[in-house]
């Protein structure tokens, strides 16, 4: 195929133009999470600013981010305590019996440490899904969690992939605190949100409206308003 084929100024020009939407991204994202709080809704948007880039094209980062972070504030908090806690309170309870078991090789200890490492991976699993479902569906808290529980085991191998993404985020922190963190802030967690929001997108797209349906809906209302159980 000849190289007059191809359009290299446009498609260094969309490099380019992708490339500051996760600067972009990274930046807005990082702020957001500084009170820690609100690294629930900081996630929704996130999510939500990556899997419209991915569906609809570049640009209008900051209003797309901004534009989420502020309709999932409460919620996004909210969701964001609930699963926090939850992931401390079996955390703790796993390096408990660990060191009874280490301890005084309690048999009770072993049943103990099982259940713990169980309930730990149901709690990261629905944490890892239900911030993108916060993004594209307008739920109570209790069906978010519930359907996030569900799709993280039917996407299982999703659910997988982000994991190691994140662990490999964590492990550059662990080995190199000032180049990841420096890396993360400026590119890393845009970086992560495209990656991972096609993965989760794809998850989704089969539970989203379709395009004759969202005809009556402006772009400003492309979040999806449904309580429809996931199958």
């Amino acid at each position: 195929m000849s190289s007059e084929g191809f359009n290299y100024d446009n498609m260094f020009i969309r490099l380019l133009n992708r490339l500051g939407d996760v600067f972009i991204l990274s930046i807005v994202f990082t702020l957001c999470c500084v009170p820690i709080v609100t690294i629930g809704p900081a996630l929704t948007a996130l999510y939500y600013t990556a899997m419209k880039g991915i569906t609809v094209g570049e640009g209008y980062v900051a209003k797309y981010f901004f534009k989420s972070f502020k309709e999932n504030l409460k919620q996004g908090i909210a969701i964001f305590l609930i699963n926090a806690f939850a992931i401390f309170v079996f955390s703790v309870d796993l390096w408990f019996w660990l060191k009874q078991w280490k301890e005084q090789r309690l048999g009770v200890a072993r049943i103990m440490i099982i259940i713990s490492v169980v309930l730990l991976m149901v709690a990261i699993m629905i944490f890892i899904f239900v911030f993108p479902l916060q993004a594209k569906f307008d739920n109570k808290i209790k069906v978010q969690i519930r359907n996030a529980f569900l799709l993280s085991i039917k996407f299982f191998p999703t659910t997988l992939a982000v994991m190691l993404i994140t662990a490999l985020m964590a492990y550059g922190v662990y080995f190199a605190p000032a180049l990841a963190l420096s890396g993360y802030l400026l590119i890393g967690f845009g970086a992560m949100g495209y990656i991972n929001g096609a993965l989760f997108y794809r998850c989704l797209k089969t539970y989203l409206v379709t395009d004759e349906e969202a005809e009556t809906e402006t772009d400003d209302e492309e979040k999806i308003f449904s309580d429809k159980p996931v199958q």
